[in-house]
């Protein structure tokens, strides 16, 4: 019985970090660049306190609903032409790499602009750096992007914007993310354009539906259990 108030438990504790994603996903349907975080859990046997490879059930073992995969969606959002030379899209794999104090963050969203020490920056003013993790300093009236990242000043090639792979990856702020490098990507650069965020507002909505009704049934499931064992207790009170 006290198996049972566990595993129910543990999914509406599951339910609340499922509503709480889709919730934050919601919230940046219209941010640039953001990627959508998904996830996915499974009940595991627990046998002697870690989750167990096996799938079959066995009839000593506690068991709790357990995270079995967290993870952000990274698949191509719509891309927007702005004809702002600033803009810089990605078609493909990649993340922009940017310097935020003594830490390297990533991004994909490239609606930069230029500060008042004419370096590349994000929107919140962190620095855009390039293949070599330099800051980049546009001084100059034209900037022009090859596909390849190159970058042009007034027709003068002055480096390559840095674009690379990431794995790992975990979101920490809207659209910022850390993770562990992996190489050169091979996405291209696409120079007055913007990738909008990929979340389907839609399937939001129908995720966030079905993580209710999963919560409240796993509710009224504890609170069954819970009234069993108080009358289980009274029972044996009694004798």
């Amino acid at each position: 019985m006290y198996k049972g108030i566990y595993i129910t438990m543990t999914g509406m504790s599951m339910r609340e970090n499922e509503l709480s994603a889709i919730s934050n996903n919601l919230a940046n349907i219209n941010t640039t660049g953001y990627k959508k975080q998904s996830f996915a859990s499974r009940l595991y046997p627990l046998l002697s306190g870690k989750p167990s490879q096996s799938n079959v059930i066995y009839q000593d073992a506690r068991a709790q609903t357990y995270f079995g995969t967290q993870y952000i969606d990274t698949s191509q959002g719509a891309l927007k032409q702005t004809h702002n030379p600033f803009d810089l899209g990605i078609q493909g794999e990649g993340f922009f790499v940017v310097r935020q104090g003594n830490k390297i963050l990533y991004t994909r969203e490239g609606s930069f602009t230029r500060d008042k020490d004419n370096y590349l920056v994000t929107q919140t003013g962190l620095r855009v750096l390039d293949e070599n993790n330099n800051p980049i300093i546009i001084d100059g009236t034209k900037i022009e992007y090859g596909k390849d990242g190159t970058i042009l000043v007034d027709g003068n090639p002055i480096g390559r914007i840095k674009l690379v792979k990431l794995n790992n990856l975990r979101h920490v702020g809207q659209s910022l993310y850390e993770g562990v490098e992996a190489g050169q990507a091979n996405g291209q650069i696409l120079q007055g354009w913007i990738e909008n965020s990929n979340v389907n507002p839609m399937s939001e909505m129908v995720q966030m539906i079905q993580a209710i009704r999963n919560f409240d049934f796993t509710q009224r499931v504890t609170t069954n259990f819970s009234e069993l064992a108080q009358r289980a207790v009274s029972e044996i009170a009694r004798i």
